[in-house]
This record gives structure tokens, sequence and C-alpha cells, in this order.
């Protein structure tokens, strides 16, 4: 169980199984898992930086200037900010009513993928519209954008889902933050994977955890 108010900052990214955090106590980089976003306003400082990867604030039609900008500053990684879905869709509906609805009146439906998060987006906004934060400070954040940061501006060259793009995204991490990225992974994912299974970055980087032990 992680400590309260551990954390000075923290990334925070959904999973299948809650919230993976990326917790910096002030000496170190921690990667755990919580369940819900309460668990992760409890593990940080009453004045953390929170950086998530979820929409904050969705628009009437769901069209953000945001995401826009997003997406020019991205160049050849564009494809990976999708289009928000539209407020109306926080009611909680079948996928075929809220994509009838927002072609009817937005004449665009809503993605699949963007439904899928629907969840985990309702949990953010009734997270930060119920005052749980204290004074901490939320931002939404893009992983792309900020490995393009990192990386002097150039976008990633490799898709995020391939070997090749999680070993280009683990180097630039390593290289900017001068820490263990490789061995902060394997350790939690010796404790959690079984709990995490099926989420995206976990099961590749298994993946190139594996295929380094057959490289020694």
């Amino acid at each position: 169980m992680l400590d309260p108010d551990r954390f000075l900052a923290a990334g925070i990214d959904g999973c299948r199984a809650g919230w993976i955090i990326a917790g910096w106590d002030g000496a170190a980089w921690v990667l755990e898992r919580v369940e819900t976003l309460a668990d992760v306003v409890s593990v940080m400082q009453q004045t953390a930086t929170v950086c998530i990867d979820m929409p904050i604030g969705l628009s009437v039609t769901g069209v953000r200037k945001c995401d826009v900008a997003a997406r020019r500053l991205l160049g050849p990684r564009r494809s990976s900010v999708f289009p928000a879905p539209p407020r109306m869709a926080l009611a909680d509906r079948p996928y075929a009513e809220l994509n009838k609805e927002s072609k009817q009146r937005f004449d665009r439906g809503l993605s699949k993928q963007a439904f899928h998060l629907l969840p985990k987006i309702r949990e953010t906004e009734a997270l930060l519209r119920g005052g749980l934060c204290r004074a901490q400070e939320w931002l939404e954040t893009h992983p792309e954008l900020c490995f393009t940061t990192l990386n002097d501006g150039t976008p990633m060259q490799h898709n995020k889902k391939t070997d090749a793009g999680f070993r280009e995204r683990v180097a630039v991490l390593e290289r900017s933050l001068e820490y263990p990225i490789h061995s902060l992974i394997n350790q939690m994912l010796e404790r959690t994977f079984e709990e995490v299974e099926g989420y995206d970055d976990m099961v590749m980087l298994r993946n190139i955890r594996m295929e380094s032990h057959c490289e020694h």
C-alpha cells in the first residue's frame, strides 16, 4: 500500500484494472497501480502536480482546440490524438444510442475508442468536480506530446504498440530522466502483471523483458 502524501508529481494513465501512477517522491520514480482516481489523490502531496492522459473538459460537439493543436504538433503521430466525445456522451447509455445521437446532432459519430474510455472520463470528471483534489494541480496531458518534447521537438518514429516503438520511448525517458526505466518497469511487472494483463503497454513491455532475458 502506498504511503499517503508521498508524491510531489505524477503522471497518470488508465488501464483495465484501474490506473497506473508514475510518481516522483523527490528522490526516486515509482510505478504503481491503484483502483480509483480517489486513490491517486490520497498519495499526492497537497500542492502536487498530476498530469493525466484523459480528456478534461468536453465540448458540446466534441471538437476541442487543444486536440487540433496537438495533432498539428505531432505530425506523423497525429493519429494518436483521437477525437474526444461530445459532452452528451457522459450519459451512461449504450454505444448505438450515443453514436446515433452524435451523428444526428453534430454530423459525426462517436468512435468505439472514445466510447470505451467513457467510464474513465466520467470518473475523471466526477473527481475534479467533487473537490477532493484539494490544492493539487491536475492537468490533461498527452504522452506523445511529452515524448516529442523530451526528444527535442521530434515526434517518435515508431508506433507505440510495436517493440521498436516501446524501445524508442524507453530510450527517450532514460536519456531525459537519467533514470533506469527498464528496471522500474520490470519491478512493476513482477508485482502486478496478472492484474493488468491486456493493457497494451504492460504486455508489450513484458515481451521486451522476456526477449532481453533470452539474449542473455
